[in-house]
């Protein structure tokens, strides 16, 4: 009996640790650690002769220095499987740029090693973190696996082992020594859907990798790279054209233009072949730099005239242009027009590169320099993306690098912000130009890069970065540009002057300002571009929980560089963070989404987890913007820095309050309920574009790296909204609206939302209000059309707004103050929204989406009010009764007080069709009921005022209950007499025995 105990008590445990381990709580102590960024950035294993070049370059994506302390690096030899080298980074650290080069000593590295080190493969690199016992003879492990790169340097070698292990999904890449005549290495680049990759390339040890990508060209052609201008025939003058290495190139005609007349003065075809870098050289015959393809013979030197010129590529050949004619509309490739003194022809300048200004060009000003384009390879026909440089013929152009740059702000005050947010681009430029006419230092607009502007009352802030190609020149430039703002600077811009001062000039080694700036400085408008939490999939049907994922959202819709940016994910149980992961150095892709999950999930996850990371709740997902603050496991939930958040929960049962507390205060926690689908379903961001609003999200299909699949409930407005419409006043005379009532928390901001007016016809917008103020300590705000503030602060009116006179009217609020004239009803960044009508109707058409109807008096003169009310409907969902007006107080409601019970008896023979039909019969009975009452009375009763105590299935139920029971007695009564017969025998009975006998 004891060891049957024993037995049956071992295998209660053993369930209770396998559901235990499958709600996901605690994670395992090793997947707990930090998020690494360290990567192995580039190696080159075989250089040629003695093996002298050799080097593993790793890089830090935060590109700044790091401690390197808990990192192993481990050389693998792929026969055997065994490690040859191991190397402990405790006490390194990588360089200000995030580098660290570990090789022979002619690449001044930071460790070195003896030349010859590195095996040729088939072989391994593989990088560790960790308290793992890593030592040279140590068979081949994924324990501690940070990154790794398996390569080789013939095309039959294998080293299955190693890859199946290292790098399951890649295999080992080959080191082609036949890509370049002297030396080539292998490194990491940014491929399709910002996924690593690794390519062959040119060594540049230290440095930015070239990364100019073969699947960014378009492999049939050529684009213009770099333009070398001269003043005289000494001069080595040029044209390089870009494209896939080692690419015969034909069918390209090479078009050079004056850029006054628009006549064509010079035509070549363009043949040949492609350098292993992927250039093409286009020059003088007779020259001390061999060139690809020569200028064409008896053609006046130099080439290239000055002034105003453009050189443009075609697909086709030179017989199909005429020298001295215009340009064909068709066939172009490539564009580049420029200018050393007046401008081009407008027409010109638009036909080749639209929407783009010509190229100044200043070279007399600093020497001998070049043009050249520096947002390789697709980018076309746009002369921004060029800069001057020192000429660079037959190799990669010397572009400013992001290794030297520097985030910086200032401030532009202009009258209307809205109106500039459209044009920041083109402020940029200007500044720029101005900027470049004060230091002569040959600024361009290509030294910017992802320029943002965040619209203030005091006007346009941009926050750019700044990149140069020396740590000298970025703080040249650095330095002429803060004196440029700290002088009183008028700008011409548009026929208009703007200025440039430094009252918001932020100090030049502050840290880039996120779209979503944290608590403690000024909120930006919320139209402004930011970085959102847009779905979480953290509970997958059975036990695999391969499928979780976290998707990113940048409202922009473009690519963003998510330096800067954490994502941390928190236990509900204790509220510390359990992963936490560094985004630096990823970008969302073209559309603006980001993916971080498991490796099940399709399309792949640009940051990959393992499976049953993301804990399925009561837990917490958490966005963070930080240059300063080190976010890591086991910290205690924090706002610093809080960006955007969600609290969810798998089990309604489980409760997350700190996390509720701290990241999302006053909200209700999110239920991810699976039966919403017999598959899988996520959270997505539905309702609004608000960050850190629960309300935002609803339910839904999954849809990783794709639009949301919102249904259309989503334009209804959830209980615990930030911003409800709480009542609305109508007046039947000139001035339709008595007043408008809102509601939200109390000293919240109204900024950034509108108030916006619908018709029924076609759903079209008719007027507009852009709101501000802030909510006073009743939570309510109102305003009217010809009054000053009533209970709480109030500078909104009414003015020249007049109501639809017919068919159904909505009023809606939105969270923009972006409001187009011909904007029709929609759900997009809607919060609230009331639909209404004093007429009869079927519905209210194009409006019937944004919510239900209601009906208000038609015939009334005085003042009637729409009023939000949860009573007498026996239901928490709140809903609109007619009712006196009470702006600023308490709304008048439907009260269980004041009710009267209305009891109607029906005749109906046949209970079944009240069985089948009880829910629409009621309905329309009460209907009816409501439709007869104000007809009589004119008291604007609706459907909020009853409450339907007797339902149909209830009615049913009493009279075949009524019946069953009727045959119960009757039985009972039958059955009493046939056991119990009278005594005939005994004809004198007593009363008593009378009446028990009757009985």
């Amino acid at each position: 009996m004891g060891a049957a105990r024993l037995v049956g008590l071992t295998v209660l445990v053993c369930i209770w640790f396998h559901k235990v381990a499958a709600q996901n709580l605690i994670k395992n102590p090793r997947d707990q650690k930090t998020e690494h960024t360290l990567l192995i950035n580039e190696v080159n294993a075989d250089s040629p002769g003695e093996d002298t070049s050799e080097f593993v370059e790793l890089y830090h994506t935060s590109g700044r220095t790091a401690h390197l302390d808990g990192y192993y690096l481990v050389f693998y030899n792929g026969n055997g499987n065994q490690a040859y080298k191991v190397l402990n980074l405790q006490g390194k650290v990588t360089n200000s740029q995030g580098f660290f080069l570990i090789g022979s000593s002619s690449v001044n590295p930071a460790m070195v090693i003896p030349k010859n080190t590195i095996q040729n493969g088939p072989d391994a690199v593989a990088l560790y973190y960790g308290k793992g016992n890593y030592k040279e003879g140590m068979s081949v492990t994924s324990d501690g696996l940070v990154d790794a790169l398996v390569h080789k340097i013939k095309k039959t070698d294998r080293a299955d082992t190693l890859v199946s292990i290292l790098t399951p999904d890649r295999d080992a890449f080959l080191e082609d020594s036949t890509f370049r005549t002297l030396d080539e290495s292998i490194e990491r680049c940014r491929g399709a859907d910002s996924q690593w990759i690794f390519q062959v390339a040119m060594p540049s040890p230290g440095k930015d990798n070239h990364c100019i990508l073969t699947s960014q060209l378009n492999a049939s052609t050529v684009l213009i790279s770099e333009v070398h201008a001269v003043s005289s025939s000494e001069e080595f003058e040029y044209i390089e054209l870009q494209g896939p290495h080692s690419t015969i190139v034909r069918d390209i005609v090479l078009v050079l233009i004056d850029g006054w007349t628009k006549d064509i003065y010079l035509t070549m075809d363009i043949y040949g072949k492609t350098s292993l870098d992927g250039l093409l050289l286009v020059g003088p015959a007779q020259s001390q730099t061999p060139v690809d393809l020569p200028f064409p013979q008896n053609t006046s030197s130099p080439v290239l005239r000055d002034g105003a010129n453009a050189i443009a590529l075609y697909r086709g050949n030179s017989s199909s242009f005429i020298l001295g004619k215009a340009l064909p509309v068709t066939g172009l490739v490539d564009a580049f027009v420029y200018t050393s003194n007046e401008g081009p022809d407008p027409e010109l300048l638009e036909t080749l590169t639209p929407g783009r200004p010509a190229y100044e060009k200043k070279w007399h000003q600093l020497g001998d320099v070049s043009m050249s384009q520096c947002n390789c390879c697709s980018v076309t026909r746009d002369s921004l993306s060029y800069v001057l440089s020192s000429p660079t013929p037959g190799k990669f152009n010397d572009c400013p690098s992001k290794r030297f740059s520097q985030t910086i702000s200032f401030c532009l005050h202009v009258a209307d912000c809205q109106e500039w947010l459209l044009k920041s681009e083109e402020i940029l430029m200007t500044l720029v130009q101005a900027l470049d006419r004060s230091c002569s230092c040959g600024i361009s607009v290509a030294y910017f890069k992802d320029s943002k502007a965040v619209c203030q009352d005091l006007g346009l802030v941009f926050t750019t970065l700044l990149t140069a190609r020396s740590e000298d020149q970025l703080s040249n430039l650095l330095l002429a540009f803060k004196t440029f703002l700290e002088s009183p600077r008028v700008l011409s811009f548009d026929g208009r002057n703007i200025t440039a001062e430094t009252s918001c000039f932020k100090d030049i080694n502050e840290p880039e300002l996120p779209p979503e700036i944290p608590e403690g400085t000024q909120e930006p408008s919320t139209q402004v571009a930011k970085l959102l939490i847009s779905e979480i999939n953290p509970d997958n049907p059975g036990g695999r929980e391969d499928t979780e994922y976290v998707e990113l959202f940048y409202t922009g819709r473009t690519r963003f560089d998510l330096q800067g940016y954490w994502l941390v994910l928190y236990n509900g149980k204790n509220s510390l963070a359990y992963r936490v992961l560094d985004l630096s150095g990823h970008h969302t892709n073209e559309l603006g989404y980001f993916l971080v999950g498991s490796s099940a999930v399709s399309p792949a996850p640009m940051i990959r987890l393992p499976s049953n990371t993301i804990q399925n709740g009561a837990d917490a997902v958490a966005l963070y913007y930080s240059n300063t603050t080190f976010y890591k496991v086991n910290m205690a939930v924090t706002a610093e820095g809080l960006v955007d958040a969600v609290v969810y929960t798998s089990r309604m049962s489980e409760k997350a309050d700190q996390l509720i507390k701290v990241l999302v205060p006053g909200q209700s926690i999110l239920y991810e309920n699976d039966s919403h689908s017999t598959e899988d379903e996520s959270l997505s961001r539905c309702n609004s574009l608000s960050a850190k609003l629960q309300s935002s999200f609803q339910v839904t299909v999954m849809t990783p790296l794709g639009e949301n699949s919102c249904s259309n409930s989503s334009a209804l407005l959830p209980s615990n909204s930030a911003i409800l419409i709480n009542e609305l006043c109508l007046l039947n005379s000139t001035d339709p609206y008595r007043f408008i009532e809102l509601k939200g928390k109390p000293g919240a901001s109204l900024k950034g939302h509108s108030l916006v007016f619908f018709s029924e016809k076609e759903g079209k917008m008719y007027a507009s209000i852009p709101l501000w103020g802030t909510f006073g300590v009743t939570g309510l705000f109102v305003f009217t059309p010809d009054r000053g503030p009533k209970h709480d602060e109030m500078k909104l009116t009414f003015k020249d707004i007049s109501a639809a006179s017919e068919g159904y009217s909505a009023i809606a609020v939105y969270t923009t103050n972006l409001i187009p004239g011909d904007m029709k009803a929609t759900s997009e960044n809607l919060v609230d929204a009331l639909v209404y009508t004093c007429g009869p109707s079927t519905g209210g058409g194009h409006l019937d989406f944004l919510g239900p109807s209601y009906h208000v008096p038609c015939k009334d003169d005085r003042p009637v009010s729409l009023s939000r009310c949860s009573c007498c409907n026996g239901s928490a969902e709140l809903q609109f009764a007619v009712s006196d007006p009470t702006p600023g107080l308490q709304n008048s409601c439907p009260q269980n007080s004041f009710a009267v019970d209305l009891n109607l008896c029906f005749l109906t023979p046949n209970c079944s069709m009240w069985t089948l039909n009880h829910k629409r019969m009621l309905k329309s009975v009460g209907k009816l009921l409501l439709n007869s009452l104000e007809e009589n009375c004119s008291c604007g009763i609706s459907e909020s005022y009853l409450q339907a105590s007797f339902q149909g299935w209830e009615i049913a139920l009493f009279v075949v209950g009524s019946l069953l029971l009727a045959l119960l007695l009757v039985g009972l009564a039958f059955y009493f007499i046939r056991r119990h017969p009278p005594n005939y025998t005994n004809i004198e009975m007593n009363d008593r025995r009378e009446i028990a006998a009757d009985f």
